[in-house]
């Protein structure tokens, strides 16, 4: 399976302190859907980062543990209301309700959303993302990361 997508730049301080805009209702479903979510910026090559991927039309979604070269994935089905995550953990068979939150925030760059998931089965709960993200398939987030691993 191909990973995800994300244009991905290296990370800088956010230097704004604008506030951030909580999205609601059937927007914030739509932005959730089909957009990778990460937790940080790697560094180097060796730093962890997660990734979720909420993507509908392959029946369900995929999580990420890894670095920029190694790592483990796990795919998951899940339900989506505007408040609420219900995931089903096919491996674990746990079913997860989960309320979430997306904001427009400015930063840290080069992200412009914030996802919060509260009862998050896998990963930190926050996570980032990009509104104008369109790769479908997933090698942009792999050219990305390698392309930050040779700037460092």
């Amino acid at each position: 399976m191909r990973s995800i997508a994300f244009v991905l730049v290296a990370a800088t301080a956010c230097s704004s302190h604008t506030p951030s805009k909580q999205i609601t209702g059937d927007e914030a479903r739509q932005v959730l859907i089909d957009r990778n979510w990460i937790d940080r910026m790697p560094e180097t090559e060796r730093d962890k980062l997660h990734v979720y991927r909420f993507v509908p039309s392959m029946g369900g979604g995929v999580y990420q543990d890894r670095t920029i070269f190694k790592g483990t994935f796990e795919l998951f089905q899940f339900e989506a209301t505007n408040e609420e995550i219900r995931f089903n953990l096919l491996e674990t068979h746990d079913k997860v309700k989960s309320h979430y939150r997306i904001e427009s925030v400015d930063g840290p760059a080069p992200f412009d959303l914030k996802l919060t998931i509260d009862a998050d089965p896998r990963g930190p709960h926050t996570y980032y993302g990009i509104r104008a993200e369109t790769d479908r398939d997933g090698h942009v987030l792999e050219q990305e990361l390698r392309s930050t691993r040779a700037s460092h």
